[in-house]
């Protein structure tokens, strides 16, 4: 089996470590990028298989990143699951439920096992 493409995009350089090692090196390939231009980028170059998306980042946000992949077709349809650490209210939630590629939220810190739980749950959506 192909290992999991994920692209886990954060600007919280603990997290961004804490998924590689989670995530670890059998079932998973692993990119990160620290803020939303560069995660559009890598996107762009990498074609994950799912990306890990933080909400609250400089410069380009978390809605913008998903915006930026929503409007380019070659990205558009890569999964994405959103991670934040700030308080989540519903109002932000609905907003991002109404971008057709998130597929699902998760409160950081989160155990390793629900975040790949969650992408598993999203790769085979995708198929």
């Amino acid at each position: 089996m192909d290992k999991i493409r994920v692209l886990v995009v954060d600007d919280n350089t603990n997290f961004l470590q804490l998924a590689q090692l989670g995530l670890g090196p059998e079932k998973y390939e692993v990119f990160t990028s620290a803020d939303g231009q560069d995660g559009f980028d890598q996107a762009k170059k990498v074609k994950p298989d799912v990306i890990l998306l933080d909400v609250m980042m400089p410069h380009v946000s978390g809605l913008e990143l998903l915006r930026m992949l929503l409007s380019d077709e070659d990205v558009r349809a890569i999964p994405v699951i959103v991670i934040t650490a700030s308080h989540f209210d519903s109002a932000m939630e609905t907003v991002f439920k109404q971008e057709g590629n998130v597929k699902s939220f998760i409160q950081k810190p989160c155990p390793v096992n629900i975040l790949r739980d969650k992408i598993t749950e999203a790769v085979k959506k995708a198929d």
